[in-house]
């Protein structure tokens, strides 16, 4: 097997990702995958070795009031799938989560066993484990196309020379239509900003399990503390911009200040705290905002593993599993890779998701 890296891994947008690991998913065949992935983040020395930084805090999905009764369906999904996770009432949250900011009314779904991740060591343990079972790495390589012989992909095409393959797995995000579409095969892929800021965590809540990952749908953000006394927080709306530039993606002006004031919203402590930094990264979009994984119809040697919506962190280790079952044995036993077919565009069969409306502003949530 050959790895290809046009820099060095989580050098891009997985290394800014928000790293949540969490199954709290609207729709069953994003769930079962986070379901199936949350075990290798919780057994990771026995699965992979070494340190992928995961903190078990808890994961919290908070919703607004009118959205109690499709939380409780949702949780009763998910337990369904083997989740382990819960409905709290008001006073359970706040004993759950100290400083968090709840109406007598409102509700949340609990993950005991979820938290973060730090997404650059996650990727990093992942290819030094695939470099001891004999993995060819190679690091400041670029793709430049796909290598085809009668309409089957056979290899790649790299700035240090053809590298053949029976078989080609494509998961370079935002920048896979290019490789595509010399195949005839154009990807529904948008590229679309992914940004989070850094923020100083107030003295109650230091320590790196400061607070509970938290999805807080009533203020459109999402929150994980970042290390002992500074949390990242994310608004969980999608901007409208489209990116051009993949490699050199800005902070919108004054989006760091808007994520922590909608922060201090859920944890009044974070009011004027200080911020950090911020980071920004490309997200691959899909119109149902969920991955593209699996073989295409026509197209022999090719595997799909692009369109990850922003939430394809949590969700990696199982995606690779079942991709690795479906090339060696045709079948992913892991997960269901069917629903995520890149022919489900076509044949009108879209994950349909049960989502919760958004606070603060609206919008269609996608980093988490």
């Amino acid at each position: 097997m050959t790895l290809v890296e046009r820099r060095a891994p989580a050098s891009g947008a997985t290394g800014r990702s928000g790293a949540l690991v969490r199954t709290h998913y609207t729709n069953d065949p994003e769930a079962s995958l986070a379901i199936a992935a949350l075990p290798w983040f919780t057994e990771w020395a026995d699965r992979v070795g070494g340190d992928c930084g995961f903190v078990r805090t808890g994961f919290v999905q908070l919703v607004g009031v009118d959205d109690t009764k499709l939380l409780r369906e949702n949780v009763k999904s998910l337990q369904r799938l083997g989740a382990t996770t819960e409905t709290l009432a008001a006073s359970d949250i706040r004993a759950v989560v100290p400083g968090l900011a709840v109406a007598d009314d409102e509700s949340a779904a609990y993950e005991p066993e979820s938290g973060y991740a730090d997404p650059v060591a996650t990727t990093r343990g992942l290819v030094d484990a695939a470099r001891r079972l004999g993995a060819d790495v190679r690091e400041n390589c670029s793709v430049d196309g796909l290598l085809t012989a009668g309409g089957h992909v056979v290899g790649v095409a790299t700035n240090d020379g053809p590298i053949n393959a029976e078989v080609v797995v494509l998961a370079n995000g935002a920048w896979s239509n290019a490789l595509t579409r010399p195949l005839g095969l154009d990807l529904p892929i948008t590229a679309t900003r992914a940004q989070a800021a850094v923020v100083r965590r107030p003295a109650p809540l230091v320590g790196i399990a400061g607070h509970p990952a938290v999805i807080d749908r009533r203020n459109g953000i999402y929150a994980r503390p970042y290390d002992a006394d500074r949390t990242l927080v994310g608004m969980s709306s999608s901007n409208a911009d489209t990116l051009s530039d993949l490699d050199d993606v800005p902070v919108a002006p004054g989006f760091a200040e808007r994520a922590r004031d909608r922060l201090a919203e859920a944890f009044p402590a974070f009011s004027g705290q200080p911020i950090s930094h911020t980071q920004a990264g490309p997200l691959d979009v899909t119109p149902d905002h969920c991955a593209i994984l699996g073989p295409v119809d026509g197209i022999d040697g090719l595997v799909l593993a692009v369109g990850m919506s922003g939430s394809g962190f949590k969700k990696a280790p199982a995606i690779g599993a079942c991709l690795a079952e479906l090339i060696q044995d045709g079948q992913a036993t892991s997960a269901d890779l069917r629903p995520f077919s890149y022919h489900r565009f076509a044949r009108g069969a879209q994950i349909e998701r049960r989502d919760y409306r958004m606070g603060a502003g609206g919008g269609t949530a996608l980093v988490h």
